[in-house]
């Protein structure tokens, strides 16, 4: 700010200046007569309220067993297949497939199909509304709603291909934003849903870029679409590499504009019941190289609305020069699992091949040579958390001795009288159980002495008998501890799902000592916040809840 000159300011002496002062009260005190004024103000802080988290731990689970099948048209086939499963939403009967879906989108390892998520991805913890889409990104989600609008995917994306100054581009300009990658579902009044991405906006100035994605649909590689649904918009010609749009495989696309155009396309249309992953990778990440100055800067999600205009803009991520930095997308039409007291027992436990089963794990006629598997995957809701898998409530039951397994357990004691022995069960002490990290939830134990030259294997957390799992063998650093092993020493992030896998087998060579044998026990997982606990797991067992959910194990 520059100095005023002196000729512009007025000139006032001290005294005219009191004289106006005097003036001003003056007129202020006649003004006033008979009332009471002050000068006041008010600072208001309303509707304050403080209200406690929460910590829910979600837990869903794949169950088979290699054994007979007992009902259906395969009843009395011996070979691995599924018991049960959580969520389960397959099936002809009043119960699942014991295949683990939720609506159609399969996360299981087991089964025919290959699924394109796991259950680590189960969307177990959500809120979304039946209308709402959810969306996770980097360890956040969000509910979204379609941009809906009455035309066609086709005509409401408004393509141009070539004419007059502008030559392949969107032409709705509510749906491009400048150097940002911009993604939604699209709705039209005949209900189809797509999924659309426009990349940048057209503008002569800064222009261009590259980008790349893989789009993977579930419940299989086809069935997430309607009927022969495909591309409904291919943003540039196809197979083009100098305009910009080539497909290299059906769901693999990779674009490059310059600074006049735009890039994207649409895909459609989708299922009622689908699930998303979209790999993306932008500008020097690339598979192209960029075609202009520009580059994608921020990658967003539209929500509701009839453009980007009128949508809410959810900004899932900044992208770096490299454009290398972008995590996967994933869109899901489910979401949401009950857990814990919440769950219908024991109709969760029933499937076409079990439907009396009223245990996670019930078997009744179990024979050398029989094994069976749980993948349980976790979820920690709204907050980070400690966790543990719990082992209580063990006991054996010898039943009726029969011959066979009379001569087996005076051969094994060295014995001549059965009344010398003790035959309170023998189950617990031959069956054979593994419990380990399932890096890939795929129901199976890659143990590392068996992998191929080259690949780590997974960890095992325990290996021993049933009876040692049992009665607290764990390597556990306190008595508080019985019966509980720490699932890692490091805080579980929130909503971040794990798997667990729970294996039992039965060796061929344990014979007839075990006929009749019984054992029963509890599997469940427990979990303490991380914030302001300097003492994780330092809980009696008269505080520890009771495992959920319980079962009846192999007899």
């Amino acid at each position: 700010m520059r100095r005023m000159r002196k000729k512009n300011t007025i000139g006032l002496s001290r005294r005219r200046v009191l004289a106006s002062m005097g003036a001003i009260g003056v007129a202020s005190a006649g003004a006033g007569l008979g009332t009471t004024a002050y000068f006041s103000d008010e600072e208001s802080f309303e509707g304050n309220s403080l209200a406690a988290g929460e910590l829910d731990l979600k837990v869903d689970w794949q169950q088979t067993y290699d054994g007979p099948i007992p009902t259906g048209e395969n009843a009395g086939q011996v070979k691995e297949h599924a018991v049960n499963a959580y969520p389960d939403t397959s099936g002809d009967n009043d119960y699942g497939d014991g295949l683990q879906d939720l609506n159609g989108v399969h996360y299981s390892g087991a089964g025919e199909i290959d699924p394109v998520f796991n259950a680590a991805e189960v969307p177990a913890c959500c809120d979304c509304g039946e209308d709402e889409y959810y969306v996770t990104y980097g360890g956040e989600s969000y509910c979204i709603t379609p941009v809906t609008s009455e035309e066609a995917i086709e005509q409401f994306y408004d393509y141009t291909e070539a004419g007059g100054s502008i030559e392949y581009s969107s032409q709705n300009d509510d749906i491009q934003k400048e150097d940002t990658s911009v993604m939604f579902l699209h709705e039209d009044d005949a209900g189809d849903l797509s999924l659309v991405v426009v990349n940048d906006a057209y503008t002569n100035e800064d222009g261009g870029g590259a980008a790349s994605m893989t789009i993977e649909g579930a419940p299989s590689s086809s069935g997430w679409l309607v009927g022969s649904g495909d591309w409904k918009v291919t943003d540039d010609v196809e197979g083009d590499q100098n305009q910009g749009f080539e497909q290299y495989e059906e769901w693999e696309v990779d674009w490059s504009w310059g600074t006049d155009r735009t890039d994207g396309g649409a895909i459609g249309h989708l299922e009622d019941d689908f699930a998303l992953r979209i790999s993306a990778a932008f500008n020097q990440a690339a598979a192209r190289s960029p075609n202009g100055p520009g580059g994608i800067q921020e990658l967003v999600v539209l929500s509701g609305g009839s453009g980007f205009g009128s949508s809410e803009e959810i900004a899932l991520d900044t992208v770096t020069e490299a454009g290398d930095n972008v995590e996967e997308i994933t869109i899901h039409s489910s979401c949401g699992i009950d857990s814990g007291v919440e769950l219908e027992t024991p109709d969760v436990f029933r499937s076409q091949n079990y439907p009396d089963q009223e245990h996670l794990v019930q078997f009744d006629d179990v024979k050398p040579g029989d094994s069976g598997e749980i993948t349980f995957s976790l979820h920690l809701c709204d907050n980070p958390g400690y966790v543990w898998m719990t082992a209580a409530n063990f006991s054996e039951n010898g039943g009726t001795l029969t011959e066979p397994e009379i001569d087996a357990i005076l051969d094994n004691a060295n014995a001549s009288d059965v009344d010398e022995v003790d035959d309170s069960g023998n189950l617990g002490e031959y069956i054979q159980v593994t419990v380990w990290y399932d890096e890939d939830c795929d129901n199976v134990y890659d143990d590392p002495e068996d992998v191929q030259e080259g690949e780590d294997g997974e960890e095992a957390i325990f290996e021993g008998t049933l009876r040692e799992l049992m009665e607290g063998t764990f390597e556990l650093e306190t008595e508080e501890d019985e019966g509980m092993v720490q699932l890692g020493e490091d805080c579980y992030p929130a909503r971040a799902g794990f798997c667990i896998g729970f294996e039992w087998e039965v060796p061929t060579e344990v014979g007839n000592i075990i006929q009749g044998d019984e054992a029963h026990f509890d599997l469940g997982f427990y979990t303490e916040q991380c914030r302001h606990n300097e003492d994780p797991g330092n809980t009696t067992a008269t505080t520890t809840p009771t495992p959920t959910p319980t079962g009846t194990p192999p007899s």
